[in-house]
């Protein structure tokens, strides 16, 4: 099973939850709810995976997070395939 951490902050400028994974560059998802943003993070990545596996490519391995993002307005969630 993998696990994939998810960074969650609010956009002032989209006026939702920005949901990004970092082992997937270029991907993020939007929501209304930190929950919201998750699901469709988690949906969005299902998508990647897919594809990286038709084409036969490499699915990134889930990075271990060494510092916690003590930003306050973002939080970090885990999400397992």
């Amino acid at each position: 099973m993998l696990k994939y951490s998810v960074n969650i902050i609010w956009s002032d400028e989209d006026e939702a939850f920005l949901a990004t994974i970092p082992e997937f560059p270029g991907l993020s998802a939007f929501g209304d709810t930190h929950e919201e943003a998750i699901q469709e993070a988690l949906l969005a990545a299902q998508g990647m995976i897919e594809v990286l596996r038709e084409d036969n490519e490499k699915i990134p391995e889930p990075k271990r997070k060494n510092k916690r993002n003590n930003h306050p307005l973002s939080k970090e969630s885990i999400i397992s395939f």
